[in-house]
């Protein structure tokens, strides 16, 4: 949760230090598309337009070689678009005994489904 909410809380109000949360040789991928490496995410990231974000749900689990992966769901709006849902999940990895970054970040934004 709290990976969540220093990335979410960085991408809205200190975009210039979200690299710091990345791994070297990390994946982002947003909505399908890949941008690979801490300096390529960190330059794709600080190019969006400013964003307000919501965290609706966050739950973690560990994985194998001691990392954690995050789903996390909630809210975005860029600018001055209308808000939109949007699913992230993170695996963290750890860098040693007190630090974890992420080295895979995968970020989609969610189609609602009417039911009739």
């Amino acid at each position: 949760a709290v990976v969540s909410t220093q990335s979410t809380g960085k991408l809205d109000k200190q975009r210039q230090t979200i690299g710091k949360l990345y791994l070297d040789n990390a994946t982002l991928t947003w909505n399908g598309n890949a941008i690979n490496g801490k300096a390529g995410i960190s330059e794709f990231l600080e190019k969006l337009p400013i964003s307000h974000t919501t965290v609706h749900s966050v739950a973690a689990q560990p994985v194998m070689d001691s990392s954690i992966v995050i789903v996390t769901t909630g809210t975005v709006r860029f600018a001055s678009s209308t808000e939109q849902d949007f699913s992230q999940t993170f695996v963290l990895k750890k860098t040693d005994t007190k630090t974890m970054k992420v080295s895979f970040d995968c970020f989609r934004f969610l189609n609602k489904i009417e039911s009739n």
